[in-house]
C-alpha cells in the first residue's frame, strides 16, 4: 500500500502549536526536514523571532544575532531562500540598534553583517574619528540611524509590495524604533496595513502626519506606547486624529511632556480605550488628572509622579482629587491599579478599595503618604475588602534616607484577610518577625514572597518553610542564618515534597559567612530540589580584607 504526504495543513498546525510554545530547537530541526515543511516552519520561527534567546544579544548567540538581523534585511532584496521579513510580526528596530552599536568596532563582525549584497546598506560616519580593534585595523564608525533607516526602508517597501501583487495581507503587527525620523514614519505606517502596535522611544516624531496615516492604512491599529517629549497640543492632535474609539492601550515609559491637552484628546478614545499608563508625570500632568472623566472602562491603570518632580496633593486645586476618585471609582472593569510617588492620593487609594463595583486582581502602591493616622488606618482598613487580589505590592513613604514606615496592625490584619494572593511584595515595608510568620501561616496561595524588616535569625526559617506553594522568596532584612539552619530548611522543603524553590538572601550579616564547603553543600541540595539559593553579605569580611593597592614611595 503506497503512503501519502501528510497535507501541508498538518504540518502548519503543528509548527504553529510549536511556535506558540516558543520551541525554537524543534521548529528548526524541523525545517531541515525538506523544503516543503521548511517554508512553513521557517515562517513560524520569524514570526517569534523577538522571542528567541538569540535575539537578547548575549555574547553566546552573538553570531547568530548577526545571521537574524542579515537574513531579515537580504530577503527584502529577494537574496533569501524564504521572504523572512514577511514572517515578521514584530520589527524592533531598538534590537537592530544594539545589534549595530555591538558590531561597530568589532572588523571581524561588520565583515560578516555587511558582507556580499547587504554592503548597500551600509552608511559610514562622517566627521568622526576611526576607531580601532584589537587587530589595530583602523574603522570608520557606523552612521547607525542612517543604516537603520535604509535597512526599514527597505523592509516596509518589500512587505506593501509584496501585499499588493499578492493582495494577502502580511504578518507585521508591531513596529518598536529608538529613532525614527519625522518623514520616514507615516511612509512606513502607510505600508504596514497590518500595523496594530507603535513604540517610539523618541515621541517627537509623532504628529498628525503619522496619525493621519493609521487612520488611513491601519484599521487595526490600537496600542502606542512612546517615551521623550512631544509636545502637549501634538500628541493631543495626534489622538484627536486617529479613528474615535480605536486605541486600546496607551503607554508613556519614561520623561514626557503629557498635560491637559493631551490627557482630555484621550476623551476621543473613551469606550475603546483600556489600559493606561502614565509614568513620569509633571506637577502639570498631575493636577489634570481629572481630564480623563469618560475613559471608565479601564483594566489596567498606573499612575507614577516624577519622583524627582513631586506635587503634593495639597497643592491640587480643590477638586481635583475628588473628581480623580469619582473617575476611576466608575472604572467598574478595573483589575490592575499602580499608584507611584502619588503623595497625598491616600483619599482617593480609600475610596478605590471601598468601592463595591472594584475588585483588584494586581494591586501597586509606591511611596504613597497619608496626613494623619485617621487616613492611614481607614486606607489599610479598606485594604482588606479586595478579597480577590492575586498580587500585592506595598512601598509606603519613606520617613528619610535609610528609613521605610513600619507596618501598621491595620496594614497587617488586611493582608492577612486577602486569602488569594499569591504574590506578595513588602521589601519597602518594615516587618518585625513576629509579622512575617503570621503573613506566612495567614496566605494558603502565596507562591512569591518578599519582604524586609527586623534582623531576622534561623527561627523565621520554620513557617517560611511550610507556605505550602512557595516558589520565590527574597529577604532584604539583615540575617544571621547558620549553615544548620538553612539545611534544616532545605530539608524541611524535602519532607514536604517541595521543589523548585528559589531563595535569595540579600543581606547576611558578613560575620555569619558560610563557608565554601557549606556553600556548595546548600547549592547540591537546592540543585536536587530543582531550585537555587543565592546570598549576598552585608559587611563581606573578604571584601573588607582586600588590600588597597596604591603607589606608595618608598
Amino acid at each position: 500500500m503506497e503512503s501519502s504526504a501528510l497535507p501541508q495543513e498538518i504540518f502548519l498546525l503543528l509548527c504553529e502549536e510549536l511556535a506558540a510554545r516558543r520551541d525554537f530547537g524543534t521548529l528548526f530541526n524541523c525545517s531541515l526536514v525538506s523544503r516543503r515543511i521548511a517554508s512553513v516552519a521557517l515562517e513560524q520561527i520569524y514570526s517569534i523571532q523577538e522571542y528567541s534567546p538569540v535575539s537578547t544579544g548575549d555574547a553566546i548567540y552573538k553570531l547568530e544575532w548577526l545571521q537574524l538581523w542579515r537574513s531579515i534585511i537580504l530577503s527584502s532584496i529577494k537574496k533569501t531562500a524564504f521572504p523572512y521579513c514577511v514572517y515578521v510580526r514584530a520589527l524592533s528596530l531598538g534590537n537592530l540598534e544594539e545589534c549595530l552599536q555591538d558590531i561597530n568596532r568589532d572588523k571581524y563582525s561588520r565583515d560578516i553583517f555587511f558582507g556580499g549584497a547587504m554592503r548597500q546598506f551600509l552608511v559610514l560616519g562622517k566627521g568622526h574619528g576611526l576607531f580601532k580593534n584589537t587587530r589595530e585595523v583602523q574603522l570608520p564608525p557606523i552612521n547607525i540611524q542612517d543604516t537603520i533607516v535604509k535597512c526599514a526602508d527597505s523592509i516596509t517597501r518589500y512587505i506593501k509590495r509584496l501585499a499588493d501583487d499578492t493582495g494577502t495581507a502580511v504578518s507585521l503587527a508591531h513596529l518598536e524604533g529608538t529613532y525614527i525620523p519625522h518623514d520616514e514614519l507615516p511612509t512606513w505606517i502607510a505600508r504596514l496595513g497590518t500595523l496594530t502596535s507603535l513604540r517610539i522611544r523618541d515621541g517627537s516624531v509623532l504628529g498628525v502626519e503619522a496619525a493621519s496615516a493609521i487612520f488611513e492604512c491601519c484599521p487595526r491599529f490600537v496600542d502606542l506606547t512612546y517615551s521623550s517629549s512631544t509636545a502637549d497640543e501634538d500628541l493631543a492632535a495626534f489622538f484627536q486624529t486617529l479613528r474615535p474609539n480605536s486605541l486600546r492601550s496607551f503607554e508613556v515609559i519614561s520623561q514626557n511632556s503629557i498635560g491637559e491637552n493631551a490627557l482630555t484628546a484621550l476623551n476621543y478614545h473613551a469606550a475603546s480605550l483600556r489600559r493606561l499608563v502614565l509614568r513620569n508625570l509633571t506637577p502639570q500632568a498631575m493636577k489634570a488628572l481629572n481630564s480623563l472623566p469618560d475613559c471608565t472602562f479601564l483594566e489596567t491603570l498606573l499612575i507614577e509622579n516624577d519622583r524627582y518632580n513631586l506635587v503634593d496633593a495639597a497643592d491640587y486645586p480643590e477638586e481635583t482629587l475628588k473628581e480623580v476618585s469619582a473617575w476611576i471609582c466608575k472604572c467598574k472593569s478595573l483589575r490592575d491599579l499602580s499608584f507611584s510617588h502619588f503623595i497625598g492620593s491616600d483619599p482617593v487609594v480609600k475610596d478605590i478599595l471601598n468601592s463595591p463595583d472594584i475588585r483588584l486582581t494586581s494591586l501597586s502602591l509606591i511611596s504613597i503618604h497619608s496626613e494623619t493616622e485617621a487616613e492611614d488606618t481607614a486606607t489599610w482598613t479598606a485594604l482588606g475588602l479586595q478579597d480577590r487580589l492575586e498580587s500585592l505590592t506595598l512601598g509606603l513613604h519613606e520617613l528619610g534616607y535609610g528609613h521605610i514606615a513600619e507596618a501598621k496592625p491595620p496594614l497587617v490584619d488586611s493582608i492577612c484577610r486577602l486569602k488569594n494572593v499569591a504574590s506578595l511584595n513588602l521589601m519597602q515595608v518594615h516587618l518585625s518577625e513576629d509579622t512575617v510568620e503570621r503573613i506566612a501561616t495567614s496566605l494558603p496561595n502565596l507562591s512569591e514572597f518578599s519582604f524586609s524588616g527586623n534582623h531576622l535569625y534561623n527561627p523565621i526559617l520554620i513557617p517560611l518553610s511550610a507556605i505550602p506553594k512557595l516558589k520565590l522568596l527574597c529577604i532584604s532584612s539583615l540575617s544571621s542564618f547558620t549553615f544548620q539552619g538553612l539545611r534544616d530548611f532545605v530539608f524541611r522543603l524535602i519532607s514536604r515534597g517541595r521543589t523548585g524553590i528559589k531563595i535569595d538572601i540579600l543581606n547576611q550579616l558578613g560575620e555569619c559567612k558560610l563557608t565554601a564547603s557549606e556553600s556548595v553543600l546548600l547549592q547540591k541540595h537546592f540543585m536536587d530540589l530543582k531550585g537555587r539559593l543565592e546570598i549576598a553579605y552585608f559587611m563581606d569580611p573578604d571584601e573588607l580584607h582586600e588590600t588597597d593597592f596604591s603607589d606608595v614611595s618608598d
